[in-house]
């Protein structure tokens, strides 16, 4: 059961870790290790609140592509390249997440390899503005690791967009854009779940609002960080933490 004071953390948690390249979903594992409580289908309620931030913080970029010319038709083929790996992983391995997220060691591990990637960014070029075909699967491959828990969605995809030498713009840009249908679809294919669960729905409501706001604000730093270079120290913060939850559970 959900308790209020547990939703008002999870969800500050959330809208920081869902768009710093922290992974949400490992930090939402760590607090429900110590709360002894495990939902699933809430952490993917959680991530539906903080798209909402999203689509109004990118709204301008959002309207463009739903203009259906050209360009926007090539920025949707590539988005939805993209999307590829993801969702197969999310289907084939379903389960195994389940269990992925309730075991620390796994958690520890994945944390270590999500800082190294994003501390590596920091050795990446600025070369072009516009993403093709080549740097869309990329992106793809490297954001269906964030499936598991410890590995950040957004780390992963900036990283590896930075890899491919895209400007740091782009980069951001495709990596929330991405973030909409990929975390909408997940959203609703746990639905069911949620509603099963039969949390309070005054609590979910706080937990939404809670968790946009805190998204909205998040979004805007991360941007700000980025585009100073310093999107790399988050590496060492990932690293750091992989190798606590690594000595406390060994």
């Amino acid at each position: 059961m959900v308790e209020l004071i547990h939703a008002i953390i999870l969800s500050i948690i959330q809208g920081i870790s869902e768009w710093f390249p922290i992974s949400s979903s490992g930090h939402l594992a760590i607090v429900q290790q110590i709360f002894g409580f495990q939902n699933l289908a809430y952490d993917v309620f959680l991530h539906f609140a903080s798209i909402l931030a999203v689509i109004i913080i990118f709204r301008k970029d959002i309207k463009l592509i739903l203009k259906f010319d050209n360009a926007s038709l090539i920025y949707i083929r590539n988005m939805i390249i993209a999307l590829i790996p993801a969702g197969l992983i999310g289907l084939l391995f379903r389960d195994e997440i389940g269990y992925i997220f309730s075991n620390m060691i796994f958690l520890g591990i994945f944390f270590i390899f999500s800082g190294i990637i994003i501390y590596s960014s920091k050795y990446a070029l600025e070369k072009k503005q516009k993403l093709n075909f080549i740097d869309s699967i990329f992106i793809g491959l490297f954001q269906s690791l964030a499936i598991f828990p410890g590995i950040s969605r957004s780390g992963m995809t900036i990283s590896s967009g930075l890899f491919r030498n895209l400007k740091k713009e782009a980069a951001i840009k495709f990596s929330f854009l991405l973030a909409i249908p990929l975390i909408l679809g997940a959203s609703i294919f746990e639905f069911d779940n949620l509603i099963l669960q039969e949390i309070n729905y005054s609590i979910l409501l706080i937990s939404f609002i809670l968790t946009f706001l805190v998204s909205f604000i998040s979004i805007k730093v991360i941007i700000n960080i980025i585009k100073k270079d310093r999107f790399y120290l988050f590496g060492i913060y990932n690293i750091s933490l992989g190798i606590l939850v690594l000595i406390i559970n060994l």
